[in-house]
């Protein structure tokens, strides 16, 4: 069976991000043959990135530890996350800081001199709220976290498989949005179960096929 990790990065819980991603959720659900380990990131207590934990959890860190190894063992992995001037939540960003300690290898360089990434079995998926209307976020897609996330975890080797940005600030009583989520949840399932990758377009400009 396939396993999925869902993570909530808000620190607002029940609110937009968080109800994208229940539905999202929802729809790999009706895929089915796919396990979902939801968690929520902010009941998860781990140090700022720094020199001294480069190298992974510590020891007082046992759930931030379990959660590396999910990761580590995922074949997808989702990640709903609120806009905060134009970027994502502190814990969001120190996470992601945290995991190159498995996500890059530092033995292998590529073109660049840079290291190579490991996560290119896994499939990432992001689902982002905000307050910039949807239509110029469209526009200006580059300053958004659904470009940033994608460059972050394309340098990380993975497989990035689409996004989602909702500009609606009532997003959580959106029934329109909630049931594209749901919707693509169930595609995102089907391309995990097919080991779907990267396209030649998405490769190049760091752009995910993202819904309105």
């Amino acid at each position: 069976m396939k396993k999925i990790i869902a993570i909530y990065s808000s620190p607002s819980r029940g609110r937009n991000s968080d109800s994208m991603m229940d539905s999202f959720v929802n729809g790999i659900k009706e895929k089915g043959d796919i396990e979902v380990i939801k968690v929520d990131l902010n009941s998860i207590e781990f140090d700022p990135c720094s020199f001294e934990n480069r190298n992974g959890p510590q020891p007082h860190e046992t759930d931030f530890r379990v959660l590396t190894e999910h990761i580590q063992s995922a074949d997808g992995v989702v990640i709903s996350t609120p806009t905060y001037n134009f970027s994502v939540p502190a814990q969001l960003k120190n996470l992601i800081d945290r995991i190159r300690f498995f996500a890059l290898d530092f033995e292998n360089k590529n073109k660049l001199g840079q290291p190579m990434g490991r996560l290119n079995k896994t499939g990432f998926y992001f689902l982002v709220s905000g307050g910039t209307p949807t239509w110029a976020q469209k526009i200006l897609f580059f300053a958004f976290p659904p470009f940033w996330l994608r460059g972050v975890f394309l340098y990380y080797g993975a497989k990035c498989l689409g996004a989602i940005y909702s500009g609606d600030v009532k997003t959580y009583e959106n029934k329109k949005i909630l049931q594209k989520c749901e919707k693509a949840g169930y595609k995102y399932a089907n391309k995990i179960l097919n080991r779907k990758h990267n396209g030649i377009l998405e490769r190049v400009f760091w752009r995910p096929p993202q819904i309105d």
